[in-house]
C-alpha cells in the first residue's frame, strides 16, 4: 500500500499555514521522509533521523514544528 498525502492546518509565529505532507516511501513500509508544501508553496523535504528532523531548508524552527505535527498525525519508523 502506498502512503497517502495528508494536510495539517497550524499556526506558527502568528501566521496561519496549511501544510500539505506527501510521505515518500523509500526503504521501509513506513516513510520517514516527507515532501512539504506550505500554503501552496513548495517548502522542501524533511526526514526523521530517529531522533531529530532534518531538511534541505534552513528554516529549522519551522522544520521542527512540522516534524512534531507529523509525529502527532502519522506513524513513523523509530517513533
Amino acid at each position: 500500500m502506498n502512503p497517502v498525502p495528508f494536510s495539517i492546518p497550524f499556526e506558527f509565529n502568528g501566521k496561519q499555514y496549511v501544510c500539505e505532507i506527501n510521505p515518500i516511501k523509500k526503504y521501509s513500509s513506513t516513510p520517514r521522509t516527507f515532501q512539504i508544501t506550505l500554503n501552496d508553496v513548495y517548502f522542501g523535504i524533511i526526514t526523521f533521523t530517529g531522533e531529530t528532523w532534518e531538511s534541505d531548508t534552513y528554516k529549522k524552527p519551522l522544520v521542527e514544528k512540522i516534524g512534531s505535527l507529523i509525529h502527532e498525525s502519522y506513524e513513523i519508523d523509530g517513533n
